[in-house]
């Protein structure tokens, strides 16, 4: 806010809000705006007066739709205890494109999209992004957003989606899914949830080397499914953090009053924190869990879950660990992993993107659930231990590490060798 006249009056002292102005918008809704202020006139102590007005700040800037937001507050001298407020505004352009390379789940994307925000002059927006990479061919998005009752922080919205994917790198077959469905998107203080019912179909197409288990699932399947995803990130940094803590979870429930032809319930959490040590060296610890529970029919290969490679318990090869049909990972319907990493600056080039890296792995996944299935998991562990360098940039993060595994079955590929990894989220 521009002005404080009233910042040495005691929080509890009485105050209203007499008038308030909008300026410098063109596009955007009286009306919409208006239910974004109107509760300031509710207020009727110094303190609430700026808790709502630094609501509507907070309200303004979170559409994404204002280039400058100035706040003016005003003692009104003409109306005892009151003030005046006047909002002056700077609309953004309506129109966005970009394009960016990133790195993840080691892969390399060129990612880009176009939209047009606040198209009906109510936050509306309207966007479009696309992707292109080495493990997903081919990747678009058409969505149609709407905040609810102008509320910046619950978003709903409609969506479109198709993609091409190789999975090669763990089993042999490539998978052409299409989308259509509808989003709910809340922020709080908590973190952020979405919630989602989406109608997918999925064409699986294996391989000249596919190995039967692979085989047996091609073809065609559609799925109806509802899916829920809530995440708490205060990292002090996405890709190199040093403090603080990451939680994601997400639900889905797919096979719906017995539409499609997959029916399962499935959780998976992630989890990670991470403590400063000394100056220079940090401690990171991180959990990763899922469980996929039948409700009909079986699951497909691409709902299954798969485990190691450099992203995930390291020294192994991408799904190198658990039950195999040839080259073909089978996945699982359970696993667990966890993981330490001590990072520290390297002496005389704390100045470089680089730090040394040493890091400790475990983990275990069945390929089936019974009634054994913590103590498989418990038993069957998987472990690892290594070291080397991590290299950090504004779009990915990339690892070279010397893998030592301890503990493997002889399903498992492990790789006791040099192994490279690039992207966001890492064990």
């Amino acid at each position: 806010m521009s002005n404080e006249p009233f910042s040495d009056i005691p929080p509890e002292a009485p105050l209203r809000v007499n008038t308030l102005r909008v300026l410098g918008t063109n596009a955007t809704r009286h009306s919409f705006l208006d239910s974004l202020t109107s509760h300031v006139f509710q207020a009727s102590t110094t303190e609430e007066v700026m808790a709502k007005v630094k609501s509507v700040a907070s309200q303004l800037q979170k559409h994404d739709i204002f280039e400058d937001i100035k706040i003016f507050v005003d003692t009104d001298h003409a109306t005892p205890d009151s003030v005046n407020i006047v909002l002056h505004l700077k609309e953004k352009e309506k129109g966005v494109f970009e394009t960016k390379i990133n790195m993840g789940d080691n892969q390399a994307e060129l990612n880009g999209g176009w939209g047009i925000r606040n198209i009906f002059g109510g936050g509306e927006s309207v966007y479009t992004n696309f992707s292109f990479g080495n493990y997903t061919r081919a990747a678009a998005e058409g969505v149609i957003e709407t905040p609810l009752a102008g509320n910046a922080y619950v978003k709903a919205g409609i969506f479109a989606s198709g993609s091409i994917r190789d999975h090669s790198q763990i089993n042999a077959f490539k998978e052409t899914a299409k989308s259509v469905g509808v989003r709910l998107k809340g922020w709080s203080q908590f973190g952020e949830h979405q919630i989602a019912y989406a109608i997918t179909d999925k064409d699986i197409v294996a391989l000249q080397k596919a190995s039967s288990t692979v085989r047996a699932q091609s073809g065609s399947h559609l799925k109806h499914s509802i899916y829920h995803k809530f995440v708490r990130d205060d990292r002090n940094d996405i890709l190199l953090p040093t403090k603080g803590h990451y939680i994601g979870l997400f639900q889905e429930l797919a096979g719906l009053s017995s539409q499609g032809d997959v029916g399962y319930i499935k959780h998976e959490l992630n989890a990670s924190h991470h403590q400063p040590l000394v100056e220079g060296m940090s401690f990171s610890t991180s959990a990763r869990a899922g469980l996929l529970t039948h409700v009909s029919k079986e699951p497909s290969i691409t709902d299954r879950f798969y485990l190691g490679g450099p992203l995930s318990v390291r020294g192994f090869k991408m799904g190198g660990i658990g039950e195999r049909d040839g080259n073909d990972a089978v996945g699982g319907e359970a696993y667990w992993a966890a993981g330490a990493s001590l990072i520290a600056a390297i002496p005389g080039l704390s100045h470089l993107p680089v730090k040394a890296h040493a890091f400790a792995n475990a983990g275990s996944i069945v390929a089936k659930t019974t009634d054994n299935t913590i103590n498989e998991l418990t038993q069957t562990s998987r472990t690892s231990v290594g070291f080397g360098f991590i290299f950090h940039h504004s779009i990915a993060r990339i690892e070279a590490n010397y893998c030592i595994p301890l503990r493997y079955s002889t399903s498992d590929l492990p790789q006791p060798k040099f192994q490279f990894g690039f992207g966001l989220n890492f064990l």
